[in-house]
C-alpha cells in the first residue's frame, strides 16, 4: 500500500515501485545563551551589565514547607496570620479574685461566696486567682486582694470594680487572624518565636541554595598537609566556601588535585546532582584556569567576558549539563577571586534564594588619597570605621593578600567615571561583614 494512498490493485502493486516520501531532516540550531550586553569601545562589559545578564539567566528555587527550625534565615514564599489568639485565654493581671462583674451591681450581695477555681465560676460567687492564671469561664472581672476582705468563707467587697478590670483578654496581644509575616519576609530568630506563639509549625520558604565549591590544580595541597617545591596550600576554595555559606548558602566543598580534562569534566558533572550553583576555584596558573574553561566549554553554554572591573577583569559563566546548572569560574588570584564573588557570585545566590541582590552600601571619608582609572571599577579594600555620625575608610594594603583580605572589613567602590578621590572626601564602601 502506498504512503498516504489508497489501495492500489494487487497487479498494480506489483508493476510498480512504492514510492516514499523523502523525509528531510531538519538540523537545529545549537542551543547558545541569551545575548549578551553589548560592549563599551575598548571591548569590556560594564559590570552592572555583567551583573544583570547573570541574574537573567537563573531563576528562585521553588519554595517548600519546613520546620520553623529548618527554615530560620529563609525567606517567606507566603502570608501568614495568627492561627490563635495570644495570649489563648482570659487571664488575671492581678493577684485576686476571679468573678462575674454583674454581680457587684445593684440589687446584689455585697459579698460573694469564695469557690475552689474551676472550669466555669458561677453566679455569686469568686475563685482566688493569682497573676498570669486563666480565669474560669464566666469570670468578667478580677477583684484585686486589697479590694476585698475574707471572711467565714465569703469575700466582702471593700470596692467595686468594673467589667474588664484587670484582665488580659484573649487575643490582647495578638488575635486570630493577625499578620504576622508577608511573602519576601526573611524569618529571622525572633521572627520564628512569634510564629511559635502563634501556633504555626511549618511555612512555605525557599530552600538555601547548594553551592559546591570545585577547587582544582595539581600544585594545591590541603591545609594541615606537607607543602612540597612547586605546591602551594589551598586557601582559595575555604575563603570562597565561607563566603557563600555567609550569603545564605549551604555549602560543599570538593578538592580536585589535578587540571586533568577529563577528570574536570567528571569532578563537574558528579556534583552537578546535588548543586543549584558551582563554583570553580584554581590556582594562579593561567593553565589551571584554561583547563576549567574548557571543560566547562564541554559541558554546557558559556560566556566569557571581559569587565571593566579591577580587579577580577576576565570572568565565566556557563550553564553546565542538561538541567543547565549556573557555574561561575572565579580568578586564580585570591583578591581578584574574592572581589568577583562579591560583584557578581553573592548576586546569584541571593537570586536563587529568592533574597534581595541589593546589598548594604555605606557612604564613608576617604582617609587617604585613592586612585582608578577612568572606565573601570576598581574596588579596593579597605577598613571601615562607623559610628553614630559619619563613617570613615582607610586603605588596606598588604603584600600578602590573604592578610590584606583578613585586615579589611569592606570593599571601596571607585566608579567608571571615578579616576581620583582625595582625602576628605566621600567614597562608597561594600561593607563585608554586613553583606
Amino acid at each position: 500500500m502506498a504512503l498516504f494512498g489508497f489501495m492500489k490493485p494487487a497487479a498494480a502493486v506489483e508493476d510498480e515501485a512504492l514510492e516514499v516520501p523523502e523525509v528531510v531532516e531538519v538540523e537545529e540550531d545549537p542551543p547558545t545563551l541569551p545575548e549578551a550586553p553589548a560592549l563599551d569601545a575598548n571591548g569590556l562589559r560594564s559590570v552592572a551589565d555583567h551583573v544583570t545578564y547573570l541574574l537573567s539567566l537563573v531563576s528562585p528555587l521553588r519554595p517548600f514547607g519546613m520546620g520553623l527550625l529548618e527554615a530560620w534565615d529563609q525567606v517567606m514564599c507566603e502570608d501568614i496570620d495568627s492561627m490563635t489568639n495570644v495570649p489563648p485565654n482570659n487571664t488575671s493581671k492581678v493577684d485576686g479574685y476571679a468573678i462575674r462583674a454583674a454581680d457587684l451591681g445593684e440589687g446584689h450581695p455585697q459579698s460573694l461566696e469564695l469557690v475552689e477555681a474551676s472550669a466555669r465560676l458561677a453566679a455569686d460567687s469568686a475563685a482566688a486567682v493569682g497573676a498570669g492564671d486563666v480565669l474560669p469561664r464566666g469570670a468578667t472581672a478580677v477583684l484585686p486582694a486589697s479590694f476585698g476582705r475574707v471572711e467565714a468563707g465569703r469575700v466582702h467587697i471593700i470596692d467595686a470594680v468594673l467589667e474588664g478590670d484587670y484582665v488580659r483578654a484573649a487575643g490582647e496581644h495578638m488575635a486570630v487572624g493577625t499578620r504576622l509575616l508577608s511573602q519576601g519576609d526573611v524569618l529571622s530568630d525572633r521572627a520564628i518565636g512569634l510564629m511559635a506563639s502563634a501556633g504555626i509549625d511549618r511555612v512555605l520558604v525557599r530552600p538555601r541554595p547548594r553551592v559546591v565549591v570545585v577547587s582544582s590544580g595539581a600544585e594545591l595541597v590541603e591545609p594541615g598537609s606537607q607543602v612540597h617545591h612547586g605546591e602551594d596550600t589551598d586557601s582559595n576554595s575555604f575563603m570562597i566556601a565561607a563566603a557563600a555559606r555567609a550569603a545564605g548558602a549551604t555549602v560543599f566543598r570538593v578538592a580536585l588535585h589535578s587540571s586533568d580534562p577529563e577528570a574536570l569534566r567528571a569532578t563537574i558533572t558528579d556534583q552537578l546532582i546535588r548543586a543549584d550553583l558551582l563554583i570553580s576555584t584554581t590556582s594562579g596558573r593561567r593553565e589551571d584556569y584554561e583547563a576549567v574553561a574548557q571543560a566547562m566549554a564541554e559541558l554546557g553554554l558559556t560566556d566569557t567576558v571581559e569587565v571593566a572591573m579591577s580587579p577580577g577583569r576576565t570572568q565565566t559563566f556557563g550553564l553546565i549539563g542538561v538541567e543547565r546548572v549556573p557555574m561561575v569560574m572565579l580568578p586564580g588570584n585570591p583578591i581578584s577571586a574574592y572581589v568577583s564573588f562579591h560583584a557578581f557570585v553573592r548576586p546569584l545566590i541571593r537570586r536563587l534564594a529568592g533574597a534581595s541582590e541589593h546589598r548594604t552600601v555605606v557612604r564613608a571619608v576617604a582617609g587617604t588619597p585613592l586612585q582608578s582609572v577612568r572606565g573601570l571599577t576598581r574596588l579596593l579594600r579597605g577598613h571601615l570605621v562607623t559610628d553614630s555620625h559619619a563613617a570613615s575608610v582607610d586603605l588596606v594594603s598588604d603584600p600578602h593578600a590573604m592578610a590584606e583580605l583578613s585586615r579589611s572589613n569592606a570593599l571601596i567602590v571607585m566608579d567608571e567615571d571615578v579616576e581620583n578621590v582625595n582625602a576628605g572626601e566621600h567614597v562608597t564602601c561594600w561593607p563585608l561583614e554586613d553583606t
